[in-house]
């Protein structure tokens, strides 16, 4: 699969669900704000920018009409590969998490594998200083609580939802047992082969954030899904693992994902002032590494694109670039 001549695809997850405002100043919020910070990313270098949508005060919305115009400014402007979540946020029912792919009808979209344990906040020890009522309630009633629901009947209908819009599935592995689900849903015809996933660390209730994590995940990839994995990549959590495994993700190949969703400091004693300062520490990675970042084109030349004409509802995968 990855080899040394290959580029990697660099995502830049600009504001995430689960991070609260008051943990920094500078969560991207509303759609000038989000569209603002994707498009800078963009124009640094990034391949794709990963998009989940907030209001003007920075709570996650499901909102078709906010993510509408958080892609409209985006797509105006740039041909960043427009990447759009449907995981959501806390809280929200499957067909709100859903709804931001079926109004904007990304190049990718968010595919989650499994339920899970999700903790954020799972000890009032770890409680960050909130300044908002709604962040308060939030972390009260899903400390200990935190759940991630992706039942079998909804990754069917997520699949469909995709196929529907013609979005290519990134598919968010947190566990070893989700690398096998997708295997699962390659065999019954749910999801079309060559597949990407992306390897999601570090969250309380799915792997944890080690190098060895990622080394695992990646040796069970290869073996499970072989020749029907197209792009593996990384998302890891937190500072200083969202760099460290980026530079491992890049010097084997892999794509990589850095951005405010997963981390909020650029080093241990201060805190990134935007997704720029971030995405500038994986482009200098890159360029240490010898690994060549791909281009938005680049990135859609490698994407499975559904043939919505085919009553079967196969895809027809584009050639990939090696």
């Amino acid at each position: 699969m990855q080899n040394r001549y290959r580029s990697s695809a660099l995502t830049a997850a600009v504001t995430g669900g689960d991070v609260l405002p008051s943990q920094s100043p500078y969560i991207p919020r509303g759609a000038e704000g989000i569209s603002r910070e994707a498009l800078v990313a963009a124009r640094m270098g990034a391949s794709s920018v990963h998009l989940h949508a907030r209001d003007a005060e920075g709570r996650p919305s499901a909102s078709a009409e906010l993510f509408v115009e958080i892609v409209e400014r985006i797509r105006a402007e740039s041909d960043v590969v427009v990447n759009v979540t449907t995981g959501g946020a806390p809280g929200m029912s499957f067909a709100e998490r859903l709804a931001g792919m079926q109004a904007t009808r990304p190049d990718i979209a968010t595919f989650n594998l499994g339920t899970m344990n999700y903790e954020g906040f799972p000890t009032p020890a770890r409680w960050p200083k909130v300044e908002s009522e709604w962040e308060r309630e939030l972390v009260e009633t899903s400390s200990g609580n935190g759940t991630f629901v992706n039942t079998l009947s909804m990754l069917r209908d997520a699949a469909a939802a995709a196929r529907d819009v013609g979005a290519t599935p990134e598919l968010e592995a947190y566990d070893l047992g989700h690398l096998h689900m997708a295997r699962f849903l390659i065999d019954e015809g749910t999801l079309v082969a060559p597949v990407r996933i992306q390897l999601v660390l570090g969250v309380l209730g799915g792997a944890g954030n080690d190098l060895e994590d990622l080394f695992a995940l990646r040796g069970r990839a290869l073996q499970i899904l072989g020749p029907d994995l197209a792009d593996l990549g990384v998302a890891g959590l937190g500072y200083p693992m969202q760099f460290r495994h980026a530079a491992v993700a890049l010097g084997l190949g892999m794509d990589c994902r850095v951005g405010l969703e997963d981390s909020l400091r650029v080093r241990r004693d201060r805190q990134a002032e935007g997704n720029g300062d971030l995405v500038q520490v994986a482009l200098s990675l890159a360029d240490l590494l010898g690994r060549p970042i791909a281009t938005p084109t680049e990135l859609r030349a490698r994407l499975t694109r559904w043939d919505r004409s085919a009553a079967s509802a196969q895809a027809v995968p584009a050639p990939l670039a090696r």
